[in-house]
């Protein structure tokens, strides 16, 4: 079974986003993350939508949760609180 987690919020420039998030990439893979990609949404390309997969729904919810990814979002320029949507597929 795999866990997918897609998390949604609006940045200030996507393109300063985007080399924050790969910077990231390392510190991801570390804490369970095994696939990762980025959706512009079509009417708005400064909201960003990243469907994940982890290993466990427990090891995506810590990282997404630690102050390191906390001041992360902040130093890349998301404007909003993210929301999560936590699933498991069979």
């Amino acid at each position: 079974m795999a866990t997918y987690v897609i998390v949604t919020h609006p940045v200030k420039d996507f393109d300063a986003w985007k080399k924050v998030f790969d910077e990231f990439e390392q510190a991801r893979k570390e804490a369970g993350e095994l696939s990762a990609i980025v959706l512009r949404h079509a009417d708005d390309p400064n909201v960003i939508s990243v469907l994940n997969t982890w290993t466990t729904v427990d090891a995506a919810k810590a990282f997404l949760a630690s102050e390191e990814i906390k001041t992360g979002m902040g130093e890349a320029g998301v404007t909003a609180p993210p929301t999560f949507v936590f699933a498991n597929s069979e």
